[in-house]
């Protein structure tokens, strides 16, 4: 039995039953079992709690549990951690509001429009080309192992998140492996995998082309004595006008050129010729120029698909989409750069005003960069922010290097840049809620336990930058306008403009999962201003972070930053209460208790004294701190004869010990050194 992987978080079969009410609302059922929707209590988070019939596949589960908590990106469904004991194997994953592709083609009268589906195909297709070489360094490969569209899930935008990595597999030192045990869906399992039993992901590429076929059609592969791929060979075979096997709502004269070009495509991925099938990344490439096309692009689509045949069949990988670096060139501390931002994907300019429909639906305007709403391939909804000035040069790509290596769920996605002919762009996740000011700045309804869920996430987010895991990032620019929201109002932070990293990722080693002391020394040696900086944009986040939390139980969204500190300040001094200050929306009697503490620890957070600098928490305790007033308060609220009030103090989950100085207080969260600090101090 394998190790189970450390980056999904375990459950307990209480804590599931929790979650899910009892299992109180079921979404989906399947050979394998059910599926559930839960809300993850602390979080708010809206999850699909997946439970398996059979207990004796803990292996095959355990597999799957790994191969999964691998995976990250847009297309792939996030998994968010399991829970397996005696009685139960149980997957926990993020909830996809739009069902998935089968129930949408063949159970619902819903129209959906051709450059829809060209982008659910396309979200697809990029899923599998990241599987098929997201471990090419160490020569493994992931399969799925089951692409058919029960598996490919849509959100509200019709963007496609792949799930059920029950038949996945891990390809190791090749493309290439042999089984005696063939699993998988009839209709949608390539026939080489059937009868050779060869695992290769060019297996994938034949189920994704029956996907092509069905998104097409909106008909089965197979249903009753009526096969697809047979009437579509037969009907070109014989020369005959393909038009009436696409579906009708689709197939007008302005789209037949596409749909005759996807049907191609699609015969090529399912053709028993294995060499002969393209690789999905190649699949992903001519998707997009058809897409492209489909939008009146003056491309020839017909020019670009015969150069790309031409090569394939030559034996040669097909040319990537040009690329254009012409920002960096004549700098040797450029391709340093690109080599920083990863594998964040790089746009070129006349991509960017597709994306945004040529800048027609602005989001707002900063002091340095424009903010467009725009739309990918795949249907993902993202915002492109332009920098205006040749200035900004230096924070932007500082901001997107930093970004570009940090995985959150409150922390924004950084999807790609464009660092073309003097072009400063950066593309981000959509977030439809705007920023947590616009928010407190309008008449939406804000109840207190949202308030409270972004805080504490906020918090975290912060938490996480400022632990061993990033290399010590200070953001320094907290505020409610750098704390944008999601559809379910979860925060997300944003603008690393200002951000400030203290190892930076070619000073650490991939053998360093915590920051030793003499790493730590030798950074602070080499660049003591490091230190300086860095310590700076700390402090400055927890105190900013207090700021925010004002701002959130008072909704006053205008008064001048050091102003609503010294009304707070002033309140509790005269008063010993912040009474005067809360938001009226949120002062039930009931609630006042929360209150009056989140504003005792806002006012910690903003100290100012030099003398009583110490008494200020770090953000791990900040966020820990929260956690427990949001427990107390549950607890208070949830049980009607619940008559003793729990006093909490602000300081409770802070050491009384003595304080460690400067950087070190935020490393060590204002604990002595010891062997379970979360830096090696051998």
């Amino acid at each position: 039995m394998g190790a189970i992987s450390p980056n999904a978080k375990i459950f307990t079969e209480d804590e599931i039953r929790t979650i899910t009410g009892n299992y109180s609302t079921p979404i989906g059922r399947g050979g394998f079992g059910e599926v559930y929707r839960g809300v993850l209590d602390a979080d708010y988070d809206l999850v699909a709690v997946k439970r398996y019939i059979r207990q004796d596949l803990r292996e095959e589960f355990i597999e799957e549990v790994n191969i999964h908590s691998m995976m990250n990106h847009k297309n792939v469904v996030k998994l968010i951690g399991y829970c397996i004991s005696e009685n139960t194997l149980m997957l926990v994953t993020e909830y996809i509001s739009n069902g998935n592709l089968d129930d949408r083609l063949h159970k619902s009268d819903i129209p959906i429009p051709l450059d829809t589906r060209l982008g659910i195909a396309i979200g697809c297709a990029e899923a599998l080309s990241y599987m098929h070489s997201m471990h090419l360094s160490s020569d493994n490969l992931i399969y799925h192992g089951d692409i058919k569209p029960a598996n490919i899930l849509l959100d509200y935008n019709f963007t496609t998140k792949i799930s059920d990595f029950g038949l996945s597999r891990l390809l190791f030192g090749g493309d290439t492996q042999f089984t005696t045990s063939l699993k998988g869906s009839m209709g949608y399992m390539d026939p080489i995998y059937f009868h050779e039993g060869r695992l290769t992901p060019k297996s994938d590429v034949y189920s994704f082309g029956i996907v092509l076929f069905e998104l097409i059609t909106r008909k089965r592969v197979k249903h009753g004595d009526n096969n697809l791929l047979r009437t579509f060979n037969k009907a070109n075979a014989k020369g005959k006008e393909l038009r009436d096997l696409f579906d009708a709502a689709i197939a007008d004269d302005n789209n037949m050129k596409i749909l005759k070009e996807m049907r191609k495509l699609a015969a090529e991925c399912v053709t028993l010729d294995i060499r002969a099938r393209p690789e999905m990344n190649d699949v992903a490439k001519r998707l997009r120029v058809l897409k492209k096309d489909l939008k009146g692009n003056p491309q020839s689509i017909l020019a670009t698909h015969s150069s790309w045949q031409n090569s394939y069949k030559q034996g040669t990988s097909m040319p990537s989409l040009k690329k254009g670096f012409s920002f960096f060139k004549g700098s040797t501390s450029n391709s340093k750069i690109i080599s920083e931002l990863g594998n964040v994907r790089i746009f070129t300019v006349e991509e960017i005003n597709e994306v945004t429909l040529n800048y027609a639906h602005p989001l707002g305007t900063g002091t340095s960069a424009e903010a467009y709403k725009g739309t990918l391939e795949d249907n993902t909804l993202v915002a492109v922010n332009k920098f205006l000035h040749e200035d900004s040069k230096e924070v932007f790509i500082n901001g997107g290097i930093i970004l570009a290596q940090i995985v959150h769920k409150n922390i924004i996605k950084l999807l790609g840049c464009c660092l073309e002919d003097k072009t400063l762009i950066f593309i981000y996740e959509y977030n439809p809620k705007g920023s947590l000011f616009d928010i407190l700045d309008s008449q939406e309804d804000l109840p207190l336990d949202l308030r409270m869920r972004i805080a504490i996430k906020t918090a975290e987010a912060l938490e996480y930058l400022h632990s061993s895991a990033t290399g010590i990032i200070g953001h320094g620019g907290v505020s409610t306008s750098t704390i944008l929201l999601d559809d379910n109002f979860v925060p997300k932070l944003t603008d690393f403009s200002r951000a400030r990293k203290l190892i930076k990722k070619s000073e650490a080693t991939a053998a360093h999962r915590v920051i030793s002391s003499s790493l730590l020394e030798k950074v602070l040696y080499d660049d003591p201003s490091c230190y300086g900086s860095v310590l700076i944009n700390l402090e400055s986040d927890v105190y900013n972070f207090g700021v925010v939390l004002m701002a959130l139980i008072s909704r006053d969204k205008n008064t001048d930053r050091d102003d609503l500190i010294l009304k707070f300040t002033n309140a509790y001094a005269t008063e010993r209460s912040g009474k005067e200050m809360f938001d009226r929306d949120v002062t039930a009697e009931e609630d006042i208790t929360l209150l009056e503490e989140i504003g005792r620890l806002a006012l910690q957070c903003t100290i100012l004294k030099g003398d009583e600098m110490f008494k200020r928490p770090t953000m791990k305790e900040v966020a820990a701190q929260l956690r427990m007033l949001r427990r107390s308060w549950k607890e208070r609220t949830s049980e009607a004869d619940h008559t003793r009030v729990i006093e909490t103090d602000s300081r409770s989950v802070m050491s009384a010990e003595p304080r460690l100085p400067n950087l070190m207080r935020h490393l060590f969260g204002y604990r002595r050194i010891s062997a379970s600090d979360p830096i090696n101090t051998r």
